[in-house]
């Protein structure tokens, strides 16, 4: 079945979910979200409220929805990973033949990209509390864990040495364009595939780590943050999800320039807010706690600082490719983003001072 509006709240009793003497008293709405899933906000009472998820039935769909489900259950049934189930949004039920799952809504919950646009400040502790949530979910199963649901793939964007590019997006020429000119950039690529080489299976991964999948709650013990949407999670390499927090300051700002002139070096004024600089301490905050977090001794920072620009470089790469994809051409901003991968990936310590004023001697 396809949920709509009109048929989720029976499907919704059926399942036992709905609170229905709320419901009869006229206290349930539903608000559809527009993205590639069917999304609907079910809103009982503020504390009663469902977050409904349909994935499509193609086979790609259907393994990102099993993938999810297989990570709610990791978090559940083995004993190292119980720690995650607190990050995430609680998962109620879900339904394999419909390609359904139902949690909690989080009230008075926005994600980080709103909550920042909202409050035009980037608090420290909220880039720090990140930092922690990432280092908390990045566990190597134990030995008789079984995590065979997870398919241990390498990110698209390590792979473009491997096929041609039109083998990526669909039908989208802009996409496969600058998917070539990237192959075509001997530095770019030879870049990508030793990231790919040195790509590790070894820790649970949330894979898609931006702004938009943390949720900053609000309730009476103040601000709060969980990790939401699970569709790419899978044992692999820790510093693509790191990466990805990083390369959200990065795009945010690239992202923000006027794409009818491209030879701007300003931003227009309402994007001001995400010039580069006043991001840096939220970004170093961020940096740095994870190193604390995860008990980095100083004698591998710079191993580690350098590995994370590179990282950082290929998520801006995949940002924006995926971005030409939605957009169905090729703007100004998307090359600026490409540009800036290739002098990352040249010199990945500079791009660390110069984007996020973080000095390798500090720590050698």
């Amino acid at each position: 079945m396809q949920l709509v509006p009109e048929n989720v709240y029976h499907y919704l009793r059926k399942r036992q979910l709905i609170d229905e003497a709320a419901a009869v008293k006229g206290h349930f709405m539903i608000h559809p979200v527009a993205t590639r899933n069917t999304i609907l906000k079910v809103i009982v009472e503020p504390h009663n409220s469902l977050f409904v998820k349909q994935t499509g039935n193609d086979t790609v769909a259907k393994s990102l929805f099993l993938r999810e489900v297989s990570a709610y259950q990791l978090f559940k049934n083995a004993k190292e990973f119980a720690p995650v189930a607190a990050i995430a949004a609680p998962l109620l039920d879900y339904d394999d033949e419909n390609n359904i799952m139902v949690s909690e809504l989080l009230y008075n919950a926005r994600n980080l990209s709103e909550h920042y646009m909202l409050t035009q400040n980037f608090d420290v502790s909220l880039a720090q509390g990140q930092a922690i949530i990432l280092a908390d979910c990045h566990i190597m199963p134990n030995a008789g864990t079984d995590v065979s649901a997870f398919p241990k793939l390498l990110p698209w964007v390590l792979q473009l040495d491997r096929h041609n590019a039109d083998a990526f997006f669909a039908n989208s020429e802009a996409s496969a364009s600058v998917i070539q000119l990237i192959k075509d950039n001997t530095l770019l690529l030879n870049a990508l595939k030793e990231l790919a080489s040195s790509w590790q299976c070894t820790h649970l991964i949330h894979g898609d780590i931006k702004w938009i999948n943390f949720l900053a709650v609000e309730d009476e013990n103040g601000l709060s943050q969980r990790l939401i949407d699970w569709e790419l999670a899978d044992i692999g390499d820790p510093m693509w999800d790191v990466a990805g927090l990083v390369q959200s300051y990065v795009t945010a700002w690239l992202l923000g320039f006027d794409n009818g002139n491209p030879h701007s070096t300003e931003l227009p004024e309402y994007m001001k807010l995400y010039e580069i600089k006043n991001m840096q301490p939220s970004a170093r905050a961020f940096i740095y706690q994870y190193l604390k977090s995860k008990g980095y001794p100083e004698s591998e920072h710079a191993a580690f600082f350098t590995r994370l620009m590179q990282f950082t470089a290929a998520r801006i790469i995949q940002t924006s490719v995926e971005g030409i994809t939605f957009n169905s051409k090729v703007e100004a901003n998307n090359m600026r983003c490409i540009q800036l991968a290739f002098n990352i990936m040249k010199d990945p310590l500079a791009a660390l001072d110069e984007l996020f004023n973080i000095k390798l001697y500090h720590y050698v």
